[in-house]
């Protein structure tokens, strides 16, 4: 489900799957089993979006929105 929509758009912003698995430092062989898998972690996700200049937003009723970003990954090392 989260792989589908990481395809998305990916595919939108021309971005293949060979230039996002250089960037995690990856194979691609790698990147495409957890796409096959649909097994991304909170840090793989946030990395992820960051590169594809989106946002890991958490929203909760009835008016709060958590952003995350690298630095979370970062602080958290």
């Amino acid at each position: 489900m989260i792989a589908s929509k990481i395809k998305s758009i990916m595919k939108d912003k021309h971005i293949t799957n060979v230039q996002l698995a250089k960037y995690l430092g990856m194979s691609p062989q790698s990147l495409s089993n957890k796409f096959y898998r649909d097994s991304f972690s909170s840090q793989d996700l946030i990395t992820i979006l960051d590169y594809l200049d989106c946002e890991l937003v958490i929203l909760s009723k009835p008016d709060i929105r958590v952003i995350l970003s690298l630095d979370d990954i970062e602080s958290d090392m």
